[in-house]
This record gives C-alpha cells, structure tokens and sequence, in this order.
C-alpha cells in the first residue's frame, strides 16, 4: 500500500470501488486536508523521491536474497 504525498499536500491513497455488478475494481483517490481520514493516511505519506528511493532498495535487497538462493545446491 503506497500513500502518495502530491505537491500541495494533497495525498493519493488506496480505494477500491464496488460495481453495480458487483466486480471490485481497486485504485486510488486524492483527498485534501480537509478530509476527515487525511491525519490518519499522512502519517504513512511518502513523496514520490521516497517511495523511489525505497522500491531500489527492495530490489536490490531482493535480488541479493535471490543470488544466494540459486547459489545453493540440495543434496
């Protein structure tokens, strides 16, 4: 789950959406700060250098733990 702080302060946040159909299609919504739910989803925002920063060190993390796992041999 990614909470976007946007320029301005606005923060885009997870949502999902019901269909009359019933088919739940998930996505996102921006909301300002006079959202009633805005101090509970800013305490997790991150700004977009942020979340890049964070998703190379996954993936660097994550190929280092796959590196070692196809190194190992069953006996």
């Amino acid at each position: 789950m990614n909470v976007t702080m946007l320029p301005g302060g606005t923060l885009r946040v997870p949502a999902t959406t019901t269909l009359d159909n019933g088919i739940k299609i998930d996505g996102t919504r921006d909301i300002g700060r006079d959202d009633p739910e805005y101090l509970e989803w800013l305490a997790v925002a991150q700004d977009e250098d942020e979340q890049r920063r964070r998703d190379v060190a996954e993936r660097d993390s994550d190929r280092e733990i796959l590196t070692r796992w196809r190194t190992r041999r069953s006996a």
